[in-house]
């Protein structure tokens, strides 16, 4: 047995079964292996970021870890922007990276240090130097993807791959165990149930560490014992979506019903989120000297953006639970507020809306559209781009945190249509919505054909207003010349049919019906190109800049 075959093995004991990949020299033979032999799912993409991206996009969508393939030199550094935005969501994710042979130092592939590079992107990563260190490296590995959670690379140089094993009977063995959830000490739930007995107005807001936790049953459990409103972070949309007393998305994408909200609490339970200033809009709901209990498994999590009262250092789920019987035992359960539940069903009810069509469409219109064409309880839904996503952030919904991702991790537009790709491998049979920018979606235009190629169950609502849109609101702003944002772009319609898609535009409030024709497609992909007024601007576009710059 040579080394590539026992890290195909290792990759399949564990039960990857879908690679996502761009091959070259250095990991075919690792892709033939675990497709003829091993009966794995290979998806060739494009680009090796879309590659990663789709990986990632799988393991968000599936529950499951992501596997993604690149080769040495150029397909590994192609692959940093889709990694470090797997490390920042915490994606339990494997990159097989091959690697120029060791024995070849002048290699120009390997003038780059890909380990150095790993280290850098993903934060976790080892470099195969030996068959004599195998067992290492995949502990490694898998001790990172499912223990510790988040990406790891691991560099395969050719020359090591191909050596041969020297134990004919070696087998795969984990050399990890899963971490114990341990509960958070004692004194600290103790002095969370002292706040939260005395307190008039509890509210609770949750981040990505809940939603990754699947801590949703257990954080209900705790906001229905407070009556106590919850709130998510963008990253965790529709995380307790069907609570009654859901707030929604918190910050400048969320609604101002919301801020003011959890600004008028007085003990505020935020669970794996962390307070940074674009989830509490800018210090916001930070106001009225509020007692913070914040619950995190990161002990770096505490204390960065905002005083807190109690700080426990437990899993989402742990720490809720905890936190939940502790309460049950000494505080009676509480109804709700009169008034707020009254306020949030005014605050739910339709808004009228002024829009601005111009010559094209309010995007705001169009989204809105999209929002109610859509189906309540089955929508998947990956949101990418600039400004258009903004849009889509403030007025597009999802029944369940798991049915939502957005491609912003990394602050990158351009992550989200192999996000999507991802989704639809995932959700074998389930429609995978994709609403993004032009800017956005041209970035890796290349891989919608790998959506056509396996004939997957994708509509891309392309928002387009031929132009970098957050940028030109920035350029008006600041009295600069905003033609230089201007990218006039292809008819996405035209180039969706060259692809072998469906297309289809809107140009006009008017055509508006075409983004239902489209949602009506059963099979294969679909792209609509909404033609938007790009001088349509949120009002929380200028101050997000503001606060970028």
């Amino acid at each position: 047995m040579k080394a590539f075959q026992a890290v195909t093995d290792a990759i399949t004991a564990e039960g990857l079964d879908h690679l996502f990949a761009v091959m070259g020299d250095a990991n075919q033979d690792m892709i033939v292996d675990l497709g003829e032999r091993h009966g794995a799912t290979f998806v060739h993409a494009h680009h090796e970021s879309s590659a990663v991206g789709m990986a990632d996009g799988y393991a968000r969508f599936s529950g499951k870890p992501g596997l993604a393939s690149v080769t040495q030199g150029p397909g590994c550094t192609n692959a940093t922007t889709s990694l470090v935005a797997a490390r920042l969501h915490r994606t339990p994710l494997m990159v097989l990276a091959g690697h120029t042979s060791l024995r070849d130092p002048y290699n120009p592939q390997g003038m780059v240090d890909q380990q150095a590079l790993a280290g850098l992107t993903t934060g976790a990563t080892v470099r195969l130097e030996s068959v004599h260190n195998v067992d290492y490296c995949l502990g490694e590995a898998f001790r990172q993807i499912k223990v510790r959670k988040g990406p790891f690379l691991l560099n395969l140089p050719q020359d090591i791959q191909q050596t041969e094993i020297p134990d004919p009977g070696w087998t795969y063995r984990p050399m990890y165990t899963p971490n114990p959830l341990q509960p958070p000490r004692a004194e600290d739930v103790e002095e969370a149930v002292k706040l939260l007995a005395s307190a008039r107005r509890p509210a609770i807001l949750c981040g990505l560490g809940a939603r990754n936790s699947g801590a949703e049953s257990k954080v209900r459990a705790l906001a229905e014992r407070l009556a106590a409103p919850v709130a998510v972070s963008i990253l965790a949309a529709g995380f307790c979506a069907d609570y009654p007393l859901y707030l929604g998305v918190s910050g400048g994408l969320g609604s101002r019903p919301t801020v003011k909200t959890l600004a008028e609490s007085d003990v505020l339970v935020v669970v794996g989120a962390s307070l940074n200033e674009w989830t509490t809009d800018f210090g916001k709901l930070l106001a009225n000297e509020k007692k913070i209990i914040q619950i995190d498994d990161r002990p770096e999590a505490f204390g960065w953006f905002a005083r807190v009262a109690v700080g426990m250092t437990a899993d989402a789920g742990t720490g809720v639970a905890a936190l939940t019987d502790r309460l049950a035992r000494t505080v009676e359960a509480r109804r709700p507020d009169p008034g707020l539940v009254q306020r949030l069903q005014d605050d739910r009810k339709p808004k009228s809306v002024h829009y601005n069509d111009g010559d094209t469409t309010d995007p705001r219109r169009a989204v809105q559209h999209l929002e109610d064409a859509l189906p309540k309880d089955d929508r998947v839904l990956v949101v990418d781009g600039g400004h258009a996503a903004m849009v889509c952030a403030k007025i597009l919904t999802v029944p369940r945190a798991e049915n939502w991702a957005i491609g912003w991790d990394f602050g990158a537009i351009g992550q989200g249509l192999a996000l999507a790709i991802g989704a639809c491998f995932a959700r074998p049979g389930q429609r995978v919505t994709h609403a993004t920018g032009d800017a956005s979606f041209m970035m890796n235009v290349a891989d919608f054909h790998t959506a056509v190629r396996h004939k997957l169950p994708l509509t891309v609502i392309v928002f387009n207003d031929n132009a970098v849109g957050q940028e030109k609101h920035d350029l008006v702003h600041k009295k600069l010349n905003p033609s230089y944002a201007d990218m006039p772009e292809p008819d996405f319609a035209e180039l969706a049919a060259g692809f072998g898609a469906k297309g289809f535009t809107v140009r006009r409030p008017d055509d508006l019906g075409e983004i239902d024709r489209a949602l009506a497609v059963e099979e294969g992909p679909v792209l609509v190109d909404v033609r938007i007024n790009g001088d349509v601007e949120l009002a929380a576009s200028w101050e997000i800049a503001k606060h970028l710059g």
